[in-house]
């Protein structure tokens, strides 16, 4: 028997079991960015700067886009079992160092190993889920089962991080992934073939190792300049000025080196398709007004006051409305829907959830307060992402249709980056504006704020207090007030730039075949009606 045709798993393994062991695999994997859902722990823990965090997640992030297009011929050489514990065993390294280290540049290293596991890992699933389901629902189930994974992962190791970091120190929430990794490495090597492979063995020859190397460094270049433009004034800055012009010369290089190659790393014939690209544009979108939830959490957890584990039922509401989002929505493309019709859906949701939380936010509030939009988030996360995928993937011809993949994640990844620089370039905007605002009329000749001022410290006399004691302190809780009101009136103003943003997104969205139908009409001598 050919090896390719050799099941991948052993006889006695069920069906169940084998997707449970593919879905355990898919979410493992993804474990390199559950360290991200504690920045404050882990800024703490390094001693680095925020902006340094963000980085190393782009670094991972990275990572992972470029080396999914390099693995689509690596998993055509080696067996499927060995492959994935490959990847499986490069996790497990990284969180054992990790875990005895302390060093942010060897974390870095780290991340950026987990990165490649994550995509060989990635990619040679969503290979292994189609064959196990029935041929005409397996591309639209198959698309649901893995991107779902790939959107439940983040709040499910938020939870997971948040009980680890409650009652022990940071560095064992690596213990505790190496030991779920090396759980799910030890499930796959008992149930799966050693032999097995997917396809039928090709060889390694011309892989394009320069044209990986120029696309690393363009997405590392690009994710550098959009994290720190702001902190280094942008293009004030030498550094971010030659960045930028080194990262446009580096991708004149991979075009020019992508075109004449006959085993391109990514095909360019893709971008022929002016359905492929307007669906690029949408994913962009999604990732750009999607990437607003840390902001979120942030101000529950701060303004608010929330202790992190009280966050845990917003998280599970996020994971409850992807997954009941995505099986409808998978239902709803089975039977026929326009795709268009259910992102036009998804986008009108997430700009529910943008108008509910501009109600909500303010100084005062609860964590249940916040229930509601939070699943409207994970509904509009679900009715939005597979819809997308299928509309991109499905505009190329089959021969290059593997490039949607490819192409398609960096698309994820340049919105991903751009609204990290957005909300770094607005908050410091809108928190100047508001502070210019609130200076202008909070001062010691305003009677209110002298008014203030006496009854915060009259209810320091009364806890007794001194007099030059309870009017330090009364001072000084005046200011953390200020500061909370204009961290609040900040988030506010960002978050309604987003919902003009999909508003007017919307409103393209409706118009667009309105017009290109008025258009041919006018074509064709006729006058719209």
């Amino acid at each position: 028997m050919q090896l390719h045709h050799i099941p991948l798993f052993k006889p006695w393994v069920s069906e169940w079991l084998a997707r449970t062991v593919i879905f355990s695999v898919l979410l493992i994997c993804l474990s390199s960015f559950a360290l991200y859902s504690s920045p404050q722990s882990m800024a703490g823990f390094y001693g680095v700067e925020p902006a340094d965090i963000q980085y190393a997640m782009i670094l991972t992030y990275a990572s992972v886009v470029t080396f999914l297009a390099l693995d689509y011929r690596m998993i055509r050489y080696f067996s499927s079992r060995n492959y994935l514990l490959t990847g499986l065993a490069l996790l497990i390294a990284g969180d054992i160092i990790c875990f005895y280290t302390k060093d942010w540049t060897l974390f870095m290293l780290c991340g950026f190993v987990h990165g490649m596991a994550c995509a060989l890992s990635c990619n040679i699933l969503l290979t292994m889920i189609f064959p196990r389901l029935q041929l005409t629902r397996a591309r639209v189930i198959g698309f649901t089962i893995f991107y779902g994974g790939l959107q439940i992962a983040t709040p499910l190791y938020s939870i997971y991080t948040t009980i680890i970091l409650h009652y022990l120190d940071f560095n064992w929430v690596y213990y505790g992934l190496a030991m779920l990794t090396l759980a799910v490495s030890i499930v796959v090597g008992l149930t799966m073939h050693g032999k097995a492979r997917l396809h039928k063995k090709l060889p390694l020859y011309q892989l394009d190792w320069v044209g990986y190397l120029f696309y690393t460094f363009f997405c590392l270049t690009v994710g550098y300049i959009l994290v720190f433009g702001q902190k280094l004034n942008w293009f004030d800055s030498s550094l971010i000025r030659g960045l930028v012009l080194l990262a446009f010369a580096v991708l004149l290089l991979f075009i020019n080196r992508e075109a004449r190659l006959k085993r391109p790393l990514i095909n360019l014939r893709t971008f022929k398709s002016r359905n492929f690209i307007v669906g690029l544009l949408l994913l962009f979108a999604f990732y750009l007004f999607k990437g607003t939830t840390g902001l979120t959490y942030g101000y529950v957890e701060t303004i608010l006051g929330t202790d992190p584990l009280h966050l845990i039922p917003l998280w599970v509401c996020v994971i409850l409305g992807t997954v009941i989002s995505m099986f409808i929505t998978s239902r709803f493309i089975l039977t026929g829907t326009p795709l268009l019709k259910l992102i036009i859906a998804g986008f009108v949701t997430m700009a529910l959830y943008y108008s509910y939380m501009l109600v909500f936010v303010s100084v005062t509030g609860t964590t249940e307060d916040f229930i509601v939009p939070m699943f409207m988030y994970g509904v509009a996360t679900g009715l939005l992402f597979v819809p997308i995928i299928i509309f991109t993937s499905s505009s190329l011809p089959a021969p290059i249709a593997f490039n949607a993949a490819l192409v398609g994640i960096f698309a994820r990844f340049a919105g991903f980056c751009s609204s990290i620089a957005i909300n770094n370039y607005i908050q410091l905007y809108t928190r100047s504006a508001v502070k210019e605002k609130v200076r202008e009329s909070i001062h010691e000749t305003n009677p209110q704020v002298l008014l203030t001022l006496q009854n915060i410290q009259n209810s320091y006399l009364k806890a007794t207090n001194d007099v030059y004691t309870s009017k330090e302190a009364a001072h000084s809780y005046f200011n953390y007030l200020i500061k909370e009101q204009i961290w609040a009136r900040s988030t506010r103003d960002y978050y309604n730039l987003m919902l003009v943003g999909i508003v007017c997104l919307i409103a393209i969205l409706l118009l667009v075949p309105v017009l290109k139908k008025a258009w041919w009409e006018l074509q064709k001598g006729k006058v719209p009606s």
